[in-house]
């Protein structure tokens, strides 16, 4: 596979160790030379020079550091423009480390935000929470993907004791200036960190995202129906609340720590990173004159102190997986997603307090056998799971599930209802699949009042509120899934109970919001075939099948062939994206639809009509 890399970061040495050739394309940077300061102009630019270089070394994907392969070529049709990728059919992928806002210093937020919408644009963030309130916000692509470590050559040998120098070093620079002599900012841009991080000192598992919009209610959070403009208003202001929050987690993950640590234990605590001197008046070590000597620093101290930036909230940073893979004893601050990539106790040890975190010292300079065992297996973690080189896996296989360029359609202008009518003016028996708490049962009924109609929804707690709707409409609920087999399965309960799914949850689909998993049920499910039999209905009577079984569609339609048959009609929620882990896309259903003697009819746009949408078919010559 050939690779188009901007600001490569890891990503180079990661794809040539996969054997994947790679086209280094250059980033556009702002005036100060910074690559988050590129503007519309200097991005649109660097597009040109790209077109020329891959019309030379055609690439089948772009992946980047930090947004920058984000660019944009005129539009073809009007004075605006359009993004780079989706003009060339390239799905990218950004990798982010540090908040989106920062990224893109040099462009108009209203315009990111825009860019954001796009399907093709896959947008890899290392932290979760910072995932989580983009998929809230509505963005698609967004997939958790942790930082790891570079490819190189480690050394493997277990830690020498006589060359491990007793002191407890910490690597990273100081890093915000919230708190400088001079700086002023209003009450209200405090008040909301300042609010979070109280309560995160009780709870520290609730996120500044829902202690903003839930339990403070600081802000409206945005709504699927919000003008852009509104819509676009309330994530810029959450973000700018954010920022005070960002400065009181550095303080308290980092900075508070190293304060103390050179206070307390003096030379014995080494420091190296700018902006400790003039923050704090800290001394520290000088940077290190190479890569070698870098890793090798971790391999003979006795403790690496890893302390995380106010930039992540619940996420590692780099210096988890480097100190690791390089052999070193590793220390830290406990993290939310620490137990998520290391076995505490055993490839890395924790502390909660500057009482602990002396204890600790004390404890494990005492015991250095101890720290070798555990250095040892944080290596072997590391090099078997956290390498740039996995990441790099996990990646390519997102692309295979992104389309370059979204389904464009023609919408019928017409209505499911105007239609399906005039189609099939009186039905016998209409299965209702995927009927959740009967909204469609009580539609069909007041278009067909003497259609018998079957609602089969096989969650136990929503089929509860299913069978009391059904009563009044003379409607059958049944207990069941629909499937392409007889038995039993089981179903992904999400966020939202209309997005149950017996397919699983795909990273980075555009409807996250709504299809992230909490919890899951095991349920029955049917052929439509076999219940017919099973329950002495003859398969011809079946005029009409609405299926809206959450990416499950053409399962159903293979356990159906006998009733396809006679059916006049299918309606049918279809994706354009991948909503669902292996689900199918609209070319695939209209194609089996279409072999099977059915014509489609109209689509009908969604909520979200560049995601999915509705379809209905009509059988080409009715039985």
């Amino acid at each position: 596979m050939r690779i188009g890399l901007t600001n490569y970061g890891w990503w180079k040495e990661a794809c040539q160790e996969e054997g994947h050739e790679t086209i280094s394309l250059p980033a556009a940077v702002g005036v100060d030379g910074n690559a988050h300061g590129a503007t519309l102009a200097s991005r649109t630019a660097m597009a040109a020079e790209w077109s020329s270089m891959l019309s030379d070394q055609p690439v089948e994907n772009l992946l980047d550091h930090g947004g920058t392969g984000l660019s944009f070529l005129p539009s073809q049709q009007n004075d605006s423009v359009d993004l780079f990728h989706e003009r060339m059919g390239l799905p990218l992928v950004s990798q982010f480390v540090d908040p989106v806002t920062t990224s893109f210093q040099g462009l108009d937020w209203p315009v990111v935000w825009q860019c954001f919408q796009s399907n093709s644009w896959i947008k890899a963030i290392w932290d979760r929470a910072h995932a989580n309130e983009l998929q809230q916000f509505g963005v698609p692509g967004v997939v958790h993907v942790p930082m790891a470590a570079p490819v190189r050559t480690y050394d493997t040998n277990p830690l020498d004791l006589k060359q491990n120098r007793p002191v407890v070093s910490f690597v990273g620079g100081q890093n915000t200036n919230f708190f400088a002599n001079g700086l002023q900012f209003p009450s209200a841009e405090l008040l909301p960190g300042t609010l979070v991080s109280s309560i995160q000192a009780d709870l520290p598992q609730v996120s500044f995202y829902d202690a903003y919009h839930d339990i403070y209610r600081l802000g409206d959070p945005p709504q699927p129906n919000d003008p852009t403009a509104t819509r676009i208003a309330k994530i810029a202001a959450y973000y700018q609340a954010k920022l005070f929050f960002h400065a009181a987690l550095c303080i308290r993950r980092r900075d508070r720590f190293v304060i103390f640590l050179k206070r307390k234990l003096q030379d014995l605590f080494q420091l190296v990173g700018r902006g400790w001197d003039t923050a704090y008046g800290l001394s520290t070590q000088p940077q290190f004159p190479s890569a070698d000597a870098y890793f090798d620093h971790f391999r003979k101290t006795a403790i690496n102190l890893n302390l995380v930036n106010g930039n992540a909230e619940t996420g590692l940073n780099m210096r988890h997986f480097e100190i690791t893979a390089a052999g070193g004893f590793m220390m830290c601050y406990d993290q939310p997603e620490l137990a998520d990539q290391f076995e505490i106790g055993k490839e890395c040890a924790v502390f909660h307090s500057e009482k602990d975190l002396l204890d600790k010292i004390q404890y494990y300079l005492s015991h250095p056998q101890e720290r070798v065992e555990i250095a040892l297996a944080g290596q072997r973690r590391t090099l078997s799971q956290h390498l740039y080189t996995h990441r790099l896996r996990h990646i390519l296989s997102l692309f295979q599930a992104t389309p370059a360029n979204p389904s464009r359609v023609e919408f019928s202008k017409t209505t499911w209802q105007e239609d399906s009518h005039a189609l099939v003016p009186s039905p016998d028996i209409i299965l209702d699949c995927g009927a959740n708490k009967g909204q469609m049962a009580e539609g069909f009924r007041r278009l067909y009042p003497k259609a018998a109609i079957y609602s089969f929804e096989p969650v136990s707690s929503v089929f509860e509120e299913l069978k009391v709707r059904c009563l009044p409409l003379g409607a059958h609920p049944i207990p069941l899934a629909v499937g392409d087999f007889d038995g039993r399965a089981t179903i992904h309960l999400t966020a939202s109970p209309e997005a149950n799914s017996l397919l699983g949850y795909q990273e980075g689909n555009p409807c996250a919001k709504w299809t992230r998993e909490v919890g899951e049920e095991q349920v029955t499910v049917c052929t439509l075939d076999g219940w017919c039999h099973n329950f002495g209905i003859d398969p011809r009577r079946i005029d009409i099948i609405k299926l809206d079984v959450q990416g499950a569609e053409l399962k159903a339609l293979y356990g159906a062939s006998e009733v396809l048959q006679s059916a006049k009609l299918i309606l049918l929620e279809v994706s354009f994206v991948k909503i669902y882990k292996d689900c199918p896309l609209f070319p695939e259903i209209d194609a089996f639809l279409t072999e099977c003697g059915f014509r489609r009819h109209a689509l009908y746009p969604s909520d979200q009509p560049h995601n999915w949408a509705d379809a209905l078919y009509a059988r080409v010559n009715n039985p």
